[in-house]
């Protein structure tokens, strides 16, 4: 794997909370969390109890046989959306792929063929033919860039005034992750809402990383006023187990028959770890602690007051740090102090902490990355 993903030369032998720590012995703060998925910490002990229960019966079911824990999950999905349905799968990049192949089924048969599809300068969708049509990084597409299907990115402030009669969907996320953390704002949001209804464009809300909390709502695109059609959702939904999930208006229709599946979607072991963070995320009220500890950490951030950090950007526990030089070495020198965290962009710090993350966590990153900055000046 790290032929693709390039190795941090580290081997990760167990954790508990937003703690973890390396066959050498050594601690960690992860704020990292396999990049987002381990929403609620290493090893909350709700979730392996879910997993230990689930695992004494058949870890596979065939989709179309019943199982209790997929059904109950999906339902729990369906809610989220006005007289919803639900589909599940097993990451990101797949559920997005569902999303896409959904839209264009709907929108045929609402409008017959339109032709623009719009995504958003930025754009961080996935690695797979269909998701990677729709992410911007260009360092991404080369390979494929020939078979890809065609997509217009535009700048945010754009999307809306790019929308037409002609346009399928338009897919965004409300706070771009990999792109750099920028939140949607509201009044842009407003705005694509307004035209995709006046021309029966439908909206893709890319939930992945921001949505089941992290960003502080269960999703953030209700929020900003962002009104999506289909929401795509993955990464924390199962506590860091394989995992995506498409949810829409159950008003727009459903694949055709056959249109689409996933041999492992809806694996009863993930989905019943699923309904266990559900619960988590309203008995612990996880979101609103979201809120509370992104505030405090950015509170944290800003009193470092170095001239190397240009911007701060978040949601909830969705943060960003913008430098004026380039994050990777940054990066690697947080790790060898103890600190686990990712980039989003060549000059952005992206951190991703967990939910059960404390006080103590947030002040020594803080601490940590301070005294890096200062040698770096």
């Amino acid at each position: 794997m790290s032929i693709v993903y390039g190795g941090r030369g580290i081997e990760i032998a167990s954790g508990l909370g937003a703690e973890v720590k390396d066959s050498a012995g050594k601690n960690y703060i992860d704020f990292l969390c396999g990049n987002g998925s381990s929403l609620f910490g290493h090893c909350h002990p709700a979730l392996t109890e879910a997993a230990h229960n689930a695992l004494s019966s058949p870890w596979g079911s065939t989709p179309g046989l019943g199982n209790s824990a997929r059904d109950e999950f999906l339902g729990i999905l369906s809610g989220l959306m006005p007289n919803g349905k639900a589909f599940l799968c097993n990451s990101g990049t797949e559920a997005i792929e569902a999303s896409l192949k959904l839209a264009i089924g709907i929108s045929v048969e609402k409008f017959g063929k339109r032709n623009k599809i719009i995504a958003l300068r930025r754009a961080f969708h996935g690695r797979t033919m269909g998701s990677l049509s729709l992410t911007f990084n260009p360092l991404y597409k080369k390979a494929w860039s020939e078979f890809l299907i065609p997509a217009r990115h535009v700048k945010m402030e754009e999307a809306a005034e790019a929308i037409d009669s002609d346009t399928v969907f338009l897919i965004a996320e409300p706070v771009q992750g990999e792109g750099g953390v920028y939140p949607m704002s509201a009044d842009i949001a407003r705005e694509i809402t307004k035209k995709c209804k006046q021309t029966g464009t439908l909206i893709i809300a890319d939930e992945i990383q921001s949505g089941w909390g992290r960003c502080g709502s269960l999703l953030a695109s209700p929020g900003i006023g962002l009104e999506a059609d289909i929401v795509a959702l993955a990464k924390g939904v199962a506590g860091g187990l394989p995992i995506g999930a498409v949810v829409w208006k159950g008003e727009l229709g459903d694949f055709p028959a056959r249109g689409h599946g996933s041999t492992y979607g809806g694996n009863p072991v993930c989905a019943s770890v699923g309904i266990a963070s559900w619960r988590l995320l309203e008995a612990e009220k996880f979101p609103e602690q979201a809120i509370r500890k992104g505030d405090l950490f950015v509170s944290m951030l800003k009193e470092i007051n170095s001239p190397l950090i240009t911007e701060i950007r978040h949601k909830g526990l969705l943060i960003g740090a913008e430098l004026s030089i380039k994050a990777d070495p940054v990066i690697k020198t947080l790790q060898d102090n103890g600190v686990l965290a990712l980039a989003a962009g060549p000059q952005v710090l992206r951190f991703l902490p967990p939910f059960v993350a404390e006080e103590k966590h947030f002040k020594e990153v803080a601490r940590i990355l301070k005294d890096i900055l200062e040698k770096n000046e």
